[in-house]
């Protein structure tokens, strides 16, 4: 990999941590799940959980956004034993309900009961948060969250950009059923939620039921909860507004404003339907990405301003095939004009043949950006940011319907 290359991987990966930084939610990092082994408290059992094979955390995450479901062989694996002197000896063993591997794993002293939690990068999520086996390994019941606590409950709980963290504590038998502590009310709701110890659910050994929380309890929690959830139904139709509603490039030169308004703009104009046959052949798990990457000009004094700088001018330098689309913007339009014609001076006529340009420029400033490439070779578009981006039409096919608040939040 040459040296320019390693700078715009550079300049990318820091402008993706910038977006992730913009949304609500804390951000959080996973390893790759492996092998664990999880015994009785007795020390008497165990069970090991065997991950499912992803390949790579990058080869997972892509197929997931693509809405790809993931290949054979199915997975995780579970092998439950107990021991008998110096030895174990299996006792079952059965592939988990779990896509990847459960968090975490919990035997009963009997050696009758396994429950399993959550699934790897997904806490809180999916069908399979708390998950019931019995003696043989049969499933005696899976549980969503939603099952576990009333539904507007969720939103009030904290979470990161992965997980729901409903846990608190740790989980325990007691006699026929399992307790836990689910995670209170955020800090930051209404000025008023602290998840400090949380509270008790208990769930029943025998068939995976769940007891109702106790109303003294309910009384104290349900307020919270609820402002949390109002709090999230608002600010997700607000979301759905913006995304439903054309695009207007920010009046200010704010770097976030701009930065939110350069990804959906790329995201509502970039080309479609087409394949880009040299992207899906190679093996560079970038290649695909960079094809989509805006590189921006920073203003004077920025955090990393030189090396988004030394990335604009690479990109606008670099002929095929190291990108063959590329992107570029900036808060300050006379700015990128003047970086634009300073390093077009240096590329040789012609060298960017197959090569495509789109800018996000306004029409006072793109006849100089065009003049200064035209002899490129490059194909050079624009994209008025004067002019509203309407959304795209497969975008608002996709889009899920407005939420509405739980009748338990809405003093019915």
């Amino acid at each position: 990999m040459n040296a320019l290359m390693i700078v715009l991987r550079a300049v990318w990966a820091f402008a993706a941590l910038c977006g992730l930084a913009a949304t609500p939610a804390h951000a959080d990092s996973w390893a790759m799940p492996g092998i664990e082994t999880y015994v009785s408290a007795n020390g008497r059992y165990r069970l090991t959980v065997v991950p499912r094979e992803i390949g790579s955390r990058l080869a997972y995450f892509d197929a997931k956004v693509r809405g790809e479901t993931l290949p054979e062989p199915e997975g995780p694996s579970g092998r439950f034993e107990r021991r008998d002197g110096a030895q174990w000896v299996p006792v079952w063993s059965r592939t988990l309900v779990n896509e990847v591997a459960p968090v975490e794993a919990l035997v009963s002293d009997d050696g009758q009961r396994v429950v399993t939690f959550d699934n790897w990068h997904s806490v809180g999520h999916g069908d399979h948060v708390l998950v019931l086996y019995g003696a043989d390994g049969a499933l005696v019941r899976s549980l969503r969250l939603d099952e576990i606590v009333p539904a507007y409950f969720i939103d009030g709980i904290p979470a990161s950009v992965s997980s729901i963290h409903w846990r608190r504590g740790e989980p325990h038998f007691v006699g026929p059923g399992l307790e836990l502590r689910v995670s209170g009310p955020r800090s930051d709701i209404g000025g008023g939620g602290s998840d400090g110890d949380g509270f008790p659910v208990r769930v029943s050994l025998a068939d995976g039921s769940v007891e109702a929380i106790a109303p003294a309890l309910m009384a104290g929690l349900g307020p919270q909860m609820c402002a949390g959830h109002v709090e999230s139904v608002a600010s997700f139709n607000a979301h759905l507004a913006e995304e439903r509603s054309d695009l207007v490039a920010p009046a200010s030169r704010d770097r976030d404003a701009w930065r939110r308004y350069q990804y959906q703009a790329v995201e509502r104009t970039k080309p479609r339907g087409a394949t880009d046959d040299a992207a899906e052949k190679s093996s560079d798990p970038f290649a695909s990405i960079l094809d989509e990457t805006v590189f921006e000009l920073l203003g004077a004094g920025d955090y990393m301003e030189k090396d988004f700088r030394d990335g604009f001018r690479g990109a606008l330098i670099a002929p095929l095939p190291e990108m063959r689309r590329r992107w570029f913007a900036s808060s300050d339009q006379g700015a990128m004009v003047a970086e634009i014609e300073r390093t077009a001076k240096k590329i040789k006529p012609g060298r960017l043949q197959g090569v495509e340009m789109r800018f996000l420029a306004d029409a006072a400033h793109w006849p100089r950006i065009r003049h200064a490439l035209t002899a490129s070779g490059a194909m050079l578009v624009q994209l008025d940011t004067g002019v509203p981006i309407p959304p795209h039409p497969d975008d608002l096919a996709q889009l899920p319907p407005e939420r509405t608040i739980d009748p338990a939040c809405t003093g019915r």
